[in-house]
């Protein structure tokens, strides 16, 4: 169950419905006893530093990035330093 003390991760990406990421993430942390949860969000890429920006405004322990937002993290976290 997530409460307002679950820490979240997510995984970016378009599109994810089809990823075991947060199937296989969730139950290492079941395993390990954390009350954190991933999530898989759909994000288009013309959203992506959004998406960023929001996770982080948002409290967000961390996250991943698949196809096609590689480059754009890559270039996001450049631009950052």
């Amino acid at each position: 169950m997530i409460t307002g003390t679950t820490r979240l991760v997510a995984l970016l990406g378009h599109p994810v419905a089809h990823s075991l990421s947060p199937r296989m993430q969730n139950a290492a942390f079941a395993a390990r006893g954390l009350d954190w949860a991933y999530v898989a969000l759909d994000v288009p890429p013309e959203l992506f530093r959004d998406a960023v920006v929001g996770l982080a405004a948002s409290g967000f322990a961390g996250a991943n990035v698949t196809t096609p937002h590689k480059v754009a993290a890559a270039q996001l976290a450049e631009s950052e330093l």
